[in-house]
């Protein structure tokens, strides 16, 4: 057995516990946010004390949150003996969280919103999303990152002390140094995982070429360029900048990228790109873990499917919330659960 065949075991059990694409479906047909609570709570999902009143929409989003914690939780004590072979995985949240929190803190968001959908982690325990989120200036969060031994802190406080701090640049920063550590991780871990990071860079890069070709960007399209990918190109950027059309780096990259998750997220924004490609990378590490079912692809599968589970039911809380019509509600993407 390979050095995380206990944690390959560990993540196949608790698969057994993600909910199934019909069950989100019929969550997301509840008549309102009471019955879609009290149907979480019938299978199992979540537990609130006896005779308490209904919880409100955040008592129920932050046990949601909960429960994806304790599942990373669980997940990260079974790798104790394999090195740092999650460290892709669950810095890859991080790096989401991060984003949200610094972009509230830039716009003022109220802070009970910074954390909307974050997932907690061993690094980014809720308590910590929750005091990061009370900051309202770069330099601050970079400090507390700092403090807490967080890998991306010194990043973040570089990104601050730069005359005029950008967003794009600062969210650029963290995926280089998530992406240079993911590449350092994964040559502890098998083919799946160095695979998962090329993919995730790959992808990161095509987020951004598309950002590039819809507005005007301060940086030069080679700064904003993350290595470690095989597919998209530092060229690809420099065209993106040029064309100034999607439709147009989506021509050019089709024929390279087909047959891969990248091929999901060349489609238009109004068919939620990001969640076509969540859905492709479970679909293809899905099927290396029918061909290789001792290597880490399942591990892979259970995170992203753990993150489809968790955006599917914070999406149908906020919006029941909202009272959007039942036929209105986005569906859960049919490779991803």
């Amino acid at each position: 057995m390979s050095a995380w065949g206990p944690l390959v075991a560990r993540a196949r059990g608790l698969s057994g516990h993600l909910l199934s694409r019909e069950t989100l479906r019929l969550l997301a047909g509840s008549d309102d946010r009471r019955a879609f609570t009290e149907a979480l709570v019938r299978i199992g999902y979540l537990a609130f004390a006896p005779h308490a009143p209904p919880p409100d929409a955040w008592a129920v989003e932050t046990a949601i949150r909960r429960v994806a914690a304790r599942r990373f939780d669980v997940l990260a004590r079974w790798s104790g003996d394999c090195g740092d072979v999650l460290v892709p995985l669950l810095e890859d949240e991080d790096r989401r969280s991060l984003r949200a929190i610094l972009r509230g803190a830039v716009g003022r968001v109220p802070h009970d919103v910074r954390t909307a959908g974050l997932i907690p982690t061993a690094a980014l325990p809720a308590r910590a999303l929750d005091e990061l989120a009370l900051l309202n200036d770069i330099g601050a969060v970079g400090s507390a990152l700092i403090a807490l031994g967080h890998p991306f802190g010194a990043v973040v406080a570089d990104e601050s002390r730069r005359e005029l701090p950008d967003l794009f640049s600062l969210d650029q920063a963290i995926a280089r140094a998530w992406a240079a550590r993911a590449a350092r991780a994964a040559r502890h871990g098998d083919a799946e995982l160095r695979l998962y990071v090329q993919r995730s860079i790959d992808l990161q890069n095509l987020w951004t070429a598309r950002l590039l070709a819809e507005q005007r960007a301060d940086a030069a399209a080679d700064a904003m360029f993350v290595p470690g990918g095989a597919l998209v190109t530092v060229d690809d950027l420099r065209y993106a900048v040029a064309a100034r059309s999607v439709e147009a780096l989506s021509a050019r990259l089709a024929p390279r990228v087909a047959r891969t998750p990248l091929a999901a997220a060349l489609g238009p924004a109004t068919d939620a790109p990001d969640d076509a490609a969540l859905a492709a990378l479970i679909a293809e590490f899905r099927a290396r873990a029918r061909r290789a079912p001792l290597g880490l692809s399942l591990v892979i599968v259970y995170i992203l499917r753990l993150r489809t589970e968790h955006r599917a039911l914070l999406r149908t809380l906020w919006q029941l919330s909202l009272g959007v019509p039942r036929d209105l509600r986005l569906p859960v993407h049919e490779a991803a659960a």
